[in-house]
């Protein structure tokens, strides 16, 4: 889940900036300009965020709170991901707030 998450928000991000929109993470921003440099930098975080994963479900046997990282790590790479798809899709920044935390606010509480 963390890798197609990554995969949509790395594409999404690209497009948004294509239709006008601005990077917030300025660390990305300044490599906009080269797609070789932006989807580089993507590729070295995913790599990095699922090694962290892995890491993390192996030391599960020691703790269940390792679970919790790598749920954690999935969920935030998630959040961006939803917020562009819902930003590509015309929906108002307050109401993307609104789901995106409502929804995984429902998915830790409820599911």
């Amino acid at each position: 889940m963390f890798v197609l998450f990554a995969i949509a928000d790395a594409l999404t991000t690209w497009f948004g900036i294509k239709m006008g929109f601005e990077e917030a993470n300025p660390f990305l921003a300044g490599r906009i300009s080269s797609g070789a440099g932006f989807f580089g930098s993507y590729s070295l975080y995913t790599a990095v965020g699922a090694g962290v994963i892995a890491v993390s479900l192996r030391l599960e046997k020691f703790s269940p709170a390792f679970r919790a990282v790598a749920i954690g790590m999935v969920i935030l790479k998630a959040i961006p991901a939803v917020n562009n798809i819902l930003l590509l899709a015309g929906v108002p920044v307050s109401g993307i707030i609104n789901s995106t935390v409502g929804a995984v606010l429902e998915n830790l509480f409820i599911g």
